[in-house]
């Protein structure tokens, strides 16, 4: 009875924090998440649960839930109505066989630990590729919460409690959107006359988990509406044209290289499509590049050989690129291009690729794929004007070149 009344109270907590929560966590991309977790006493039971959050920036809200299973015979003896009817001729009374023993001890599985926590997020790293980078792909974040926690010992009281909890943690992207973290939270119950306990290293509970990140693709908040280009203008198959005036004077903005990698960011995980330049349907190398500037207001060329004429050419070793710069590689490494990516700092990369399901990040030298990639760069073009360049033409050799 009394594991009926903990597993109620369970899915009870879980179920009023993922209300509360619900509408806060539609406003971003969300994050799935499963875990296993244990308070620091060995003796506690491990949990396995799920968590979804949701992220506004650097803030965001997760509900989890995590119970632990046991069987009937490890808890409390629990008599069935109908087991004064069972004998060893079997069960009567229309009793399902396997689900009583004859000696009343229910076999169904019972909720053995359990918690449910609402927790509010900050992950300052999670929104800037470009510290995350610096970081090596980890993003560390911290939380406060409230919730709840229960054990139920074999044949003894449960022990259930309303909590308050903090702690922090860290998440190492994997493939984009999958990735992996770790964390450690303190927890303690409302009802405790203290703020930490005296042995507050009892109180820690240690989570790991695998994490799928979903949704939250970004969109420009400005419509940009095609014109003709003058007669007078360099063609855009030759030059990266801004679409209009405004356009142009974002290109010229020193952030716009940054906007460019963030924007290109929130498209991570979106499938690979032959041919394909849209999200709903996937992007191919091309298409990814062709989409993220030109949603930016810079139309460029719609294939990887009309991408490697325009700009201006920059060499490819280490300190001469700078985020926002097109990355050419050839399959057989001659001047036929075949694989276009942007550059994004520190060695790496973001590019819709075949071999990698999509769009995704890779490190330059790192990895099978990515000393592949290093191998294999051929060239590099940089198609974000400088100040002076509003057209986005090849500006005259040696006037501004990097060599």
């Amino acid at each position: 009875m009394v594991s009926r009344v903990v597993s109620r109270g369970a899915a009870g907590m879980v179920g009023a924090l993922a209300l509360t929560a619900a509408p806060l966590m539609a406003q971003g991309p969300g994050v799935f998440e499963i875990f296993a977790s244990r308070q620091q006493s060995p003796s506690t039971p491990l949990l396995g649960g799920i968590s979804f959050g949701s992220y506004h920036g650097a803030v965001g809200m997760r509900v989890s839930g995590a119970l632990n299973l046991t069987s009937g015979q490890d808890s409390a003896p629990s008599r069935s109505p109908y087991a004064a009817t069972c004998h060893h001729y079997g069960c009567e009374s229309g009793s399902p066989r396997g689900y009583y023993r004859e000696d009343g001890l229910s076999m169904m599985p019972s909720i053995g630990a359990w918690s449910a926590d609402l927790d509010l997020v900050f992950a300052p790293v999670r929104p800037v590729p470009a510290l995350r980078a610096l970081l090596l792909g980890f993003s560390p974040y911290a939380f406060a919460g409230v919730g709840g926690y229960g054990v139920r010992p074999a044949n003894a009281a449960d022990t259930s409690n309303a909590t308050w909890s903090v702690g922090a943690g860290a998440h190492h992207e994997l493939l984009g959107w999958l990735g992996v973290g770790a964390e450690a939270r303190y927890r303690q119950p409302f009802r405790s006359d203290s703020a930490f306990a005296p042995a507050w290293q009892d109180k820690l509970q240690y989570r790991v988990g695998l994490t799928v990140s979903f949704g939250g693709r970004k969109r420009t908040p400005e419509v940009v509406v095609a014109t003709p280009a003058p007669a007078a203008s360099a063609p855009c198959e030759r030059a990266p044209c801004p679409v209009d005036d405004a356009a142009a004077q974002r290109v010229l903005d020193p952030r716009f290289a940054s906007r460019i990698v963030d924007f290109a960011d929130g498209y991570v995980g979106t499938q690979y499509a032959t041919g394909g330049s849209s999200p709903r349907t996937g992007f191919d190398a091309p298409g990814f590049v062709r989409f993220v500037f030109g949603e930016q207001g810079l139309r460029l060329p719609a294939t990887v050989d009309g991408m490697a004429t325009v700009g201006t050419e920059v060499p490819t070793r280490a300190g001469s690129l700078r985020p926002g710069d097109l990355l050419f590689f050839s399959n057989d490494r001659s001047s036929t291009v075949d694989h276009v990516a942007i550059y994004v700092g520190r060695d790496r990369i973001i590019h819709s690729t075949a071999s990698g399901n999509g769009v995704r990040y890779d490190v330059l030298g790192e990895g099978e794929r990515g000393q592949w990639f290093a191998d294999h760069l051929v060239s590099a073009r940089r198609v974000i004007s400088d100040a002076g360049t509003r057209d986005g033409a090849p500006r005259p050799q040696g006037e501004g070149d990097d060599r």
